[in-house]
């Protein structure tokens, strides 16, 4: 009698886990639906106390922002124009730098970080509403839905003419390598529209394992010609370097955003009272499809190239050779479009490339769709031969001058003092020659 009523409270006990125990409990099974799409996940809503708590990087995921946790714990979500911390150390939500009033962490289920529904429905772009059955929390944000049609009307935009500025940061550091090299490359140019043209300045800093230096250029380009200040003197680059009369659309910003439409999964684009905030996100598995698809342009591209006679002439029998080679590997290319795939594959495992982190943000002005500023941030890692090359780059730019760019006219004292192209080989290559015979 004792064994079988053992067995009893132990069955008891058992049970008691399988049945709810709480609120909490018995609506574990709430589905969460952010903009009409349901969210995935081992964590999903729950109610507590007549309180619907709701997994934070779940949510903030799939609503297009841009998660990230410290060493402490500390929770971020952000889309730039609006930053929140969750952190569980201090036990205090900030929102902008700002803090609430609202305690953190509320609970923790699965190992997941939640918030609140009273909370959420405070924050700016943020709608909530739980179904009558308590089965279903329902979240809409003021992402743009038709993005097609958003990205149609930046297209349409009138922009002529704009200045920009700048900064890139890049360190890199390989596994085969102590040394981090670093880069910092600050940039200044205007451009026009109607003419096609740039005027560019760059200064470039770099530091080689401790060695560092510096230098400057300059270019000018158009339609028809290209000059470049390398430090020293000016190049001309001749006509077959200049921009080209169908290169307007590429260098106009707003046209810059249907390709990444085109190529980079995971575009959110925020409205708000006076702008539009546009986050980009891209992952690996995003980065090979995008490669793929760029390939894909380039095969077609060059399977229906033409070389004129007037590329071609007596003296440039090297020339020819590799035109020839290039057609040649051009057409077999096309021929290989059934195995696009299977060489897509070949070129990504070589290179071993993998994404930590590719997130960018553009502000646009919600009147002019032109945009304002612009912030991104890149960790990637490349694996060729057992050796791990890591690159961090941030990014920061701010545009400005719309409409206002004065005509770009290459200065005469330019194109006097600029030395040919061929003439800048011809002293490369001297150069080049001089020093292997002191090597010797």
């Amino acid at each position: 009698m004792r064994k079988l009523a053992t067995w009893a409270l132990a069955f008891i006990f058992i049970l008691s886990f399988a049945l709810p125990q709480s609120n909490a409990s018995a609506a574990s099974n709430m589905k969460l639906v952010v903009d009409g799409e349901v969210v995935e996940g081992i964590e999903q809503p729950f109610m507590s106390q007549g309180e619907v708590l709701i997994p934070i990087e779940n949510l903030f995921t799939k609503a297009g922002y841009q998660v990230s946790k410290d060493k402490t714990g500390k929770l971020s979500v952000t889309n730039t124009y609006l930053s929140v911390d969750f952190d569980a150390t201090a036990g205090s939500v900030t929102v902008d730098g700002k803090k609430t009033d609202t305690p953190f962490p509320l609970t923790l289920k699965n190992y997941g970080n939640y918030v609140s529904g009273t909370f959420l429905s405070k924050l700016e772009g943020f709608d909530l509403k739980v179904s009558d059955d308590k089965r279903t929390v329902s979240v809409t944000t003021n992402r743009v839905k038709d993005l097609d049609k958003f990205l149609k009307k930046m297209m349409n935009a009138d922009l002529k003419s704009y200045s920009a500025k700048m900064t890139l940061d890049q360190k890199m550091e390989s596994t085969d390598d102590p040394d981090v090299i670093g880069m910092l490359m600050d940039m200044e140019m205007d451009v026009t529209q109607e003419p096609v043209a740039i005027h560019m300045k760059q200064t470039v800093s770099t530091d080689f394992g401790g060695e560092k230096d510096e230098f400057t250029s300059e270019s000018y380009m158009t339609e028809k010609e290209f000059y470049q200040y390398d430090g020293d003197r000016w190049i001309a680059y001749g006509n077959d370097f200049g921009l080209g009369a169908d290169v307007g659309a590429t260098l106009n910003p707003t046209a810059q955003f249907e390709l990444a439409k085109m190529f980079l999964k995971g575009v959110h684009v925020f409205e708000y009272d006076d702008v539009y905030v546009m986050v980009q996100t891209i992952t690996t598995e995003d980065l090979n499809e995008m490669l793929g698809e760029a390939l894909s342009l380039i095969g077609s591209a060059l399977g229906g190239l033409e070389i004129s006679e007037e590329a071609l002439t007596e003296d440039s029998v090297t020339e020819e050779a590799v035109v020839e080679e290039a057609v040649t590997e051009s057409t077999e290319a096309e021929d290989a479009t059934a195995d696009e795939t299977v060489l897509d594959e070949d070129i990504f495992s070589a290179l071993g490339i993998e994404i930590e982190e590719m997130y960018f943000v553009t502000t646009i002005d919600k009147k002019t769709l032109f945009p304002q500023d612009m912030k991104g941030t890149t960790k990637i890692s490349m694996t060729i031969d057992d050796v791990t090359v890591k690159i961090v780059q941030t990014l920061t730019g701010t545009m400005s001058n719309f409409n206002a760019v004065k005509a770009i006219v290459i200065p005469e004292d330019v194109k006097k003092e600029a030395i040919s192209f061929e003439d800048y080989m011809k002293e490369l290559e001297a150069e080049l020659e001089k020093e292997l015979q002191a090597a010797e």
